[in-house]
């Protein structure tokens, strides 16, 4: 199966990352083959319309994501949690996939990967499974890394991160 992961973390070395990529080499033990699609460190535009109100046309750059997430069996969501809700980065990635969403609309398998000092995730999770919902892709699983302050402290999440990316 083919699967995707959209890192949006601005720290590329960061928590996140560090959580994802466990969850990355647990899918390739697994037989996965691994996409990687960075809006952390690279973010993609965020939606805007011309003079008369449509939406600006895709650059290469997203009509690469939109390439790679029409092939994905499985898209995987990495952002750290910022004040209840996932990272600018990660946003303007979901601002395009729902403007996208008529061609989304596929059998898919999202799993979120959320990362934050606090342990309090209701509001990411409630946010993501709207999103996969009306995408109608299935809910796959999460690491909701709580209480996580640097990629030093990373307690035992990386080993979950590995064991559901070895599950899928």
């Amino acid at each position: 199966m083919n699967l995707l992961v959209i890192k949006g973390s601005p720290q590329k070395d960061g928590a996140a990352a560090a959580i994802t990529n466990k969850l990355i080499d647990g899918a390739q033990d697994g037989g996965q083959k691994i996409t990687q699609y960075d809006a952390g460190t690279d973010p993609v535009p965020p939606l805007t319309v011309d003079s008369n109100g449509n939406f600006v046309p895709d650059d290469d750059r997203l009509k690469e994501l939109l390439a790679e997430l029409l092939a994905a069996d499985i898209v995987v969501f990495s952002t750290p949690m910022y004040f209840f809700g996932m990272s600018a980065q990660m946003k303007s990635v979901v601002d395009h996939i729902m403007r996208w969403n008529e061609q989304l609309k596929t059998h898919k398998i999202a799993i979120l990967v959320a990362v934050a000092p606090v342990d309090n995730f209701d509001h990411i999770k409630s946010e993501f499974k709207a999103i996969f919902a009306s995408l109608g892709w299935t809910f796959g699983g999460q690491v909701l890394a709580g209480k996580i302050v640097d990629a030093d402290h990373l307690r035992f999440y990386p080993e979950l991160a590995y064991k559901l990316g070895k599950s899928l």
